[in-house]
């Protein structure tokens, strides 16, 4: 008979925080300036993340940072602003939408979340 892989436990410290922004996609987002892109139309930027986090909840009561990035990602991929700045920067990769979605998601978490 087999034993079940053991369960995994989360330290009590544990905030329950797992962004997938890791610091490389962090400095690339730097290196492609869309960190800057960010910072000059924050406002933008948030109310597509509060646009995301309203609908999101909506369906998930219990939400954490990667279930709001989902649906911001798909707004991402439809917003000309954000597809303009690709095309002028020839940032093909698919990526770029996932990576700057975590990016917003990061930088405005408590407030989305209420904390």
């Amino acid at each position: 008979m087999r034993s079940s892989p053991p369960r995994l436990v989360r330290p009590a410290w544990f905030c329950g925080n797992e962004m997938a922004l890791t610091q490389r996609k962090l400095q690339d987002l730097k290196d492609a300036s869309l960190t800057t892109l960010l910072q000059d139309d924050m406002a933008a930027w948030k109310a597509k993340a509060k646009h995301a986090y309203t609908a999101t909840h909506a369906y998930i009561k219990e939400i954490r940072p990667d279930d709001v990035t989902a649906l911001l990602i798909a707004e991402l991929e439809v917003t000309p602003e954000f597809r303009n700045y690709l095309a002028k920067k020839k940032l093909k990769q698919k990526y770029w939408s996932e990576w700057f979605a975590e990016l917003i998601v990061d930088r405005v978490w408590s407030e989305l979340n209420g904390g």
